[in-house]
C-alpha cells in the first residue's frame, strides 16, 4: 500500500467538514492519523477544535493565507517533496463507482484501494496528478481511465508533491483547471479514473469559496487561463458561468 496523506482545506465550515467529508472518510476506514485539516485563520482553528471531534483527524494547521489557490500552494509547501497527497474538499457527500449507465454504487471501504491504484499508476507512468470524474452522472462516465489532457477536479485529487515554483497556481477560480494544464504540460499525461466520481454541492455550500466567489472572479479566472495557456484551453460557451474547456492545441 502506497504511503499517503490526506489534506482537507476548509474555511468557515466546521459543521460541514464534520458531517460530510470527515464522516465519509471515517466510514471508509481511513485512519485519522493520515488526515490534516488546513484552515486560514486562528479563529477558524479554534472553532474547528471545538466542533470537530478529535478522533476524525490528526491535526489542524493554520496556513494564515486566503484564497484557495494560495491555500493549495501552501499545502504543497507543507508536505515534503514527492509525498503522495490526496486533497479533498470539506463538503464531499459521497464517492461512487459507476455500475452501469444508470447506476452508481458507493465506494465505501474500497477508497484506499482507489487511492493506492491511482498513485501506483502515476508512479509507474511518470504522472504527477490524478483524479476522478467530476460529475456524479453514470450516463456520461465510462470504463477504465484516461491519460489525455482532461479536467482534474481539485475537490478530490491525488498529487505527487512538488515544490517547483513553476507548478504553483495563480488563480482562485479555475485553479484546478490551471493545475491540470501545468501538470499535463510538464508530464504530457494526466490520470483520471472515469469509473469513480464524487458528489458535492458545487457553488451552493455556504462558507469556503462561496464567501468570496462572484461572477467577476469566475470571469477573471477564465480570462487568465485563456490568455496564459492558449494552447491548452478554449472558452466553453455552453455553461451558466464563465468556463473554459481543456484541449491540447499544441499539435504534438
Amino acid at each position: 500500500m502506497i504511503d499517503y496523506a490526506i489534506a482537507i482545506p476548509s474555511y468557515h465550515r466546521p459543521e460541514c467538514i464534520r458531517d460530510k467529508t470527515l464522516s465519509l472518510l471515517f466510514d471508509a476506514g481511513i485512519p485519522a492519523k493520515k488526515i490534516t485539516i488546513f484552515v486560514s485563520t486562528e479563529e477558524d482553528a479554534e472553532k474547528y477544535q471545538e466542533i470537530v471531534p478529535s478522533n476524525l483527524y490528526t491535526q489542524i494547521v493554520n496556513l494564515n493565507v486566503r484564497g484557495i489557490g494560495k491555500t493549495r500552494n501552501a499545502i504543497h509547501d507543507h508536505y515534503p517533496e514527492k509525498k503522495c497527497i490526496i486533497e479533498i474538499d470539506d463538503d464531499i457527500k459521497g464517492l461512487f463507482f459507476r455500475k452501469d449507465d444508470k447506476t452508481l454504487v458507493p465506494v465505501g471501504d474500497k477508497l484506499e484501494q482507489v487511492i493506492d491504484a491511482g498513485f501506483k499508476l502515476c508512479l509507474a507512468n511518470g504522472i504527477g496528478l490524478w483524479g476522478v470524474y467530476p460529475i456524479a452522472n453514470p450516463f456520461f462516465m465510462s470504463s477504465g481511465y484516461t491519460t489525455k489532457l482532461c479536467y482534474i477536479i481539485a475537490a478530490f485529487m491525488g498529487v505527487i508533491n512538488t515544490h517547483d515554483p513553476a507548478m504553483k497556481v495563480h488563480v482562485d477560480d479555475k485553479e484546478d483547471f490551471e493545475r491540470s494544464i501545468l501538470f499535463y504540460r510538464r508530464d504530457k499525461k494526466l490520470l483520471r479514473f472515469n469509473t469513480v466520481c464524487i458528489d458535492s454541492a458545487y457553488y451552493k455550500e455556504k462558507g469556503g469559496m462561496q464567501d468570496h466567489r462572484t461572477e467577476a472572479t469566475i470571469r477573471a479566472g477564465a480570462d487568465y487561463l485563456l490568455k496564459t495557456y492558449p494552447l491548452y484551453c478554449k472558452e466553453n460557451p455552453n455553461k451558466k458561468h464563465a468556463e473554459v474547456k481543456l484541449v491540447d492545441l499544441t499539435g504534438a
